[in-house]
């Protein structure tokens, strides 16, 4: 770490806002060096952020400076230091402090000011950690916390004590020391060993899976913040949840009895689209004897053969892409293909192609609304080749549903969702024909599907969340204000069905 200082910084200026960045990035030194030309400040202390036992300053003599004449300067002071000058260089010892003592080191800069070879203002100064405070952390205790306090995230940083996510909210780990860069490194060892730490210094991010025995799998996100190591991990329950624990229309459900088309669940990050696709996963498991592969990175929810047969293949590990696994997979006997994510052109390419030839085809996208992921496909392709594309989801579009996790009066969650069911001429003809915001009137009119205004008013009138929270869903925020006001109009009678 380089740090640079002003014409008016002094030693004491450059060790406060030196130290104090060094923490925040990579956690408390045991022990740290700050280097400029012809000078080093060396520092040492159990707690460096509220004390320092050991401070030494060395520095290269000006020619016409004699030891005698520092060593006088040093007792004048009357900080205690001991000065020790040889072949040029002179170190000075200080006495142990604590921060708030450090104004009182200004004779400190006074005396390497009069007496170094060049003064110490408007330098660069590089910052390097020796050894960092042990704090002893288990990861494994840290997931047990993470569990007790029903949290789905746990945010573990150089620099700061660890955090978890609960009800959507980021909270501290109670009564936890700050993060070093040592125990970054310990963290992701305990969680992947050597194989993931090199991987994560080569490609600077990282994604691989960890089981916690009894509690849980962790889908473990390593990626590099001001050169320490920084991880995320979301809890996954060992065993896929069942479908009626989800809190998703029935409807949806009878798309597991499908043998062809695509099935696209979507939302931002962290609204349960993993946990929806596991449900259907597992229940397709349950009821037909199918051959499943799935193709995700990394792998998250582990399933066990029930009535199917489930073939789990993680990027990286087991295949070198989704769309190379896609591809590679219709000659594999598949009945049923969940790709992890539909992220790049090849990708949605291939999926669509293995829907067209007879698989049940579940994904991902990081989109808002049906009309969006639809769009969000289409626009991958060059403009040359949409029309076909456009026809392609058309005809093997089972469904599409969107997701956005609320707060349950009470604590927890729960989603609302958008769902536009495909199989339908309506349906199809508005793809085909390119007229994408017909599908918001289909949705709304439609007994079987719903918008997110419907279903948050379905939420709010059966009081399992607030109104601000159902307001959040809301893309028509009015129309939700006029329902739940007894008002009726066009709008309402559409919410209302």
């Amino acid at each position: 770490m380089l740090i640079g200082s002003k014409s008016t910084s002094t030693i004491v200026d450059v060790f406060r806002i030196g130290l104090t960045e060094m923490i925040r990035a990579t956690g408390l030194p045991e022990e740290a060096t700050f280097n400029t030309e012809d000078c080093v400040i060396f520092v040492k202390g159990k707690d460096l952020g509220n004390r320092i036992d050991t401070m030494r300053v060395t520095f290269t003599m000006r020619k016409d400076t004699t030891p005698q004449k520092i060593e006088a300067a040093v007792g004048a002071s009357k900080l205690g230091m001991r000065a020790t000058c040889e072949d040029g260089k002179c170190t000075l010892q200080v006495p142990p402090f604590e921060w708030r003592q450090l104004p009182l080191l200004a004779p400190l800069d006074e005396i390497i000011e009069k007496h170094a070879a060049r003064s110490m203002r408007s330098q660069t100064w590089a910052l390097e950690v020796s050894n960092y405070t042990s704090n002893n952390y288990n990861i494994n205790k840290l997931i047990e916390v993470m569990r007790a306090n029903n949290a789905s995230d746990l945010h573990l940083r150089a620099g700061n004590r660890p955090f978890m996510r609960v009800d959507n909210e980021l909270q501290p780990v109670p009564d936890t020391p700050v993060i070093t860069s040592e125990d970054m490194y310990q963290f992701v060892y305990q969680l992947g060993g050597e194989q993931e730490i090199n991987a994560l210094e080569t490609e600077r991010e990282n994604s691989f899976q960890y089981h916690a025995a009894g509690i849980g799998y962790l889908r473990c996100s390593g990626y590099i913040k001001n050169t320490a190591m920084a991880i995320a991990l979301r809890l996954i329950p060992e065993e896929p949840p069942p479908f009626e624990e989800i809190n998703i229309p029935e409807v949806v459900k009878t798309v597991c009895y499908k043998h062809r088309g695509l099935f696209l669940v979507c939302g931002v990050t962290g609204s349960g689209k993993s946990t929806t696709l596991a449900a259907m996963i597992d229940y397709i498991n349950q009821q037909r004897r199918s051959h499943i592969i799935t193709i995700e990175d990394p792998v998250e929810y582990v399933y066990q053969d029930k009535k199917s047969i489930i073939s789990q293949r993680q990027v990286g590990r087991d295949t070198l892409s989704f769309a190379n696994a896609l591809r590679g997979s219709l000659r594999e006997d598949p009945d049923v293909i969940l790709v992890g994510e539909m992220r790049d052109m090849e990708t949605i390419r291939a999926g669509l192609s293995a829907a067209e030839t007879g698989h049940l085809v579940f994904s991902t996208l990081h989109t808002t609304t049906s009309v969006d992921t639809i769009n969000r496909m289409i626009s991958y392709f060059p403009q040359n080749e949409r029309d076909l594309i456009r026809q392609e989801i058309a005809y093997t579009l089972q469904g599409v549903v969107c997701q956005r996790l609320l707060k349950k009066i009470g604590g927890g969650r729960i989603p609302a969702v958008e769902i536009l069911l495909g199989g339908r001429p309506i349906v199809r003809d508005a793809i085909l024909d390119g007229d994408l915001d017909k599908l918001y009137g289909i949705i709304e009119t439609d007994s079987d599907m719903r918008s997110f205004d419907q279903y948050a008013v379905e939420l709010y009138q059966k009081k399992i969340v607030t109104k601000e929270e159902a307001i959040s869903a809301c893309s028509n925020a009015e129309g939700f204000q006029r329902i739940i006001s007894g008002i009726k109009s066009s709008e309402g009678r559409r919410l209302l069905k």
